[in-house]
């Protein structure tokens, strides 16, 4: 969240989606929800950057670049590699991917 996350307060502890700049969520036994269904609104709603930790084929995916209601880069990342996430929400993050699975 931006640090003047009170300018995007709604309600009820509920924020507008401009004040976030990443979305990470590991998914439950199935990724099919999470990568279509949720991507498309995380899209919509302008987040630059969606992490899907991906339980069911073990993976980290980084989807970027939103335009309408999907991301058009999407990067695989598998156990052994490191995921450099984007810094466009302030902060440098480096994710192992062994580390999840």
């Amino acid at each position: 969240m931006e640090a003047d996350i009170e300018s995007h307060h709604v309600r009820n502890n509920t924020y507008a989606p401009a004040g976030f700049r990443l979305v990470l969520e590991v998914t439950a036994e199935s990724s099919t929800y999470d990568l279509h269904i949720k991507s498309a609104a995380y899209a919509e709603a302008g987040i630059p950057v969606y992490v899907v930790i991906d339980r069911e084929h073990e993976c980290i995916r980084v989807l970027t670049d939103p335009a309408e209601d999907e991301y058009t880069t999407h990067r695989v990342h598998a156990p052994g590699e490191t995921v450099n996430l984007p810094t466009c929400f302030g902060a440098g993050v480096a994710l192992d991917v062994a580390d999840y699975f």
